[in-house]
């Protein structure tokens, strides 16, 4: 950019140098030629020191100003090549303003005598050059700062990103100490009650093996207590086994989608289908009751809203992500869907793990819950 820029200046020097030649007296030639390589010489040195560049650009609407006043022609647009320079430096709006006046009156100083005509239009030519270049400053800045703070966005996505994925592992390290810690009370229990229960029964065996040449009645009696023992024992790993097997089924079926299709159709009166797509897999618990609560709450908007007869749920399994589709036969909504507590109950949900909802009207009104496989 900077050197593309030093060759504009060059330009704006070196052309307006060549067409004002044919106004410079013949014995003037040298002079004039060595105030050109000056003129050009300014623009670089002007790059090589930034330090001195505000100096430098002053010196050069002064060598400008005197250098058009003298040999005439168009060499006023070599104050163009110092305004241009000076904008470059993307001033604030009142510097900008002082170079554009002081330049202007330098233009004005090297056009003395010139016709009132030229003089003004070039003038407002110098006005629009200056207002143009500091447009264009404000909109690089603008262009600046929306690419900042696109950036900020980006990371500031991936930060959450990144914290809902934490959320999210925490969640199944919760749920996996929740079921480590189910375990080893079930497994306590079994050591503190059936375990001493056994032990009792073998030491009553002992006592009873000794007993029977001795008093076999007594020894008898022990046998009878072992059986009760025994009895009690087993009526209690069964208990603890139903417990164990009902509260399994109970928690995989409480949020199982056929069953809630086999439900509504009998509740409701309609036709409920149910389908299953891509390659099924296991689902956690969270997933698992943000599709049920989501099917249930579609159906029943179907029915209630849509006047539906016919409801076809589908769960189709990609790579990374499951999605749920719910779509019916009832009547299209014409106006623009609002969403209620039920559909805000769904976002809030799919939100939780960041997931989305879309919904279409097309042939039939469908909407779908799209959610992340954790883990996946």
């Amino acid at each position: 950019m900077k050197k593309q820029l030093h060759q504009i200046r060059s330009l704006l020097v070196a052309i307006p140098s060549i067409i004002s030649i044919v106004h410079v007296e013949a014995g003037l030639y040298a002079h004039y030629t060595a105030s050109v390589l000056l003129a050009l010489l300014l623009t670089k040195v002007g790059s090589m020191y930034p330090k001195y560049r505000i100096l430098l650009l002053m010196l050069e609407l002064i060598a400008f100003s005197w250098f058009s006043y003298t040999y005439g022609g168009v060499l006023f647009l070599l104050l163009f090549s110092t305004l241009i320079a000076s904008f470059q430096q993307r001033p604030t709006r009142m510097v900008s303003t002082a170079w554009t006046i002081a330049g202007l009156a330098a233009l004005l100083t090297g056009m003395y005598g010139r016709e009132p005509e030229i003089i003004f239009a070039v003038a407002v030519l110098w006005i629009t050059t200056a207002a143009v270049l500091y447009a264009s400053n404000e909109f690089e800045d603008k262009h600046h700062q929306i690419e900042d703070l696109y950036g900020a966005l980006a990371a500031s996505h991936a930060e959450l990103d990144s914290a809902r994925r934490r959320m999210q592992d925490y969640a199944l390290q919760v749920e996996y100490q929740a079921q480590i810690e189910e375990r080893n009370r079930i497994a306590k229990d079994i050591h503190d009650d059936l375990g001493h229960r056994l032990i009792r029964v073998k030491m009553m065996s002992e006592a009873a093996l000794h007993l029977f040449d001795a008093d076999t009645a007594r020894a008898r009696s022990t046998v009878e207590q072992m059986r009760d023992q025994l009895q009690d024992s087993m009526e209690l790993m069964r208990r603890t086994v139903r417990r164990l097997a009902s509260d399994a089924e109970k928690d995989v079926r409480q949020y199982a989608l056929d069953r809630l299709v086999e439900e509504s159709a009998s509740a409701l009166g309609i036709s409920v289908s149910f389908r299953v797509t891509g390659h099924p897999r296991p689902l956690y618990p969270s997933i698992e009751l943000i599709l049920f609560k989501n099917a249930q709450e579609a159906i029943t908007n179907a029915v209630r809203h849509g006047k539906a007869t016919s409801v076809v749920v589908t769960l189709d399994f990609l790579t990374a992500y499951v999605s749920l589709t719910v779509s019916n036969n009832g009547s299209l909504p014409d106006e623009p869907i609002e969403a209620g507590l039920g559909m805000k109950g769904m976002r809030e949900r799919i939100a939780l793990i960041g997931g989305q909802m879309d919904w279409q009207k097309a042939d039939q009104f469908s909407i779908t819950t799209t959610l992340p496989l954790l883990g996946g």
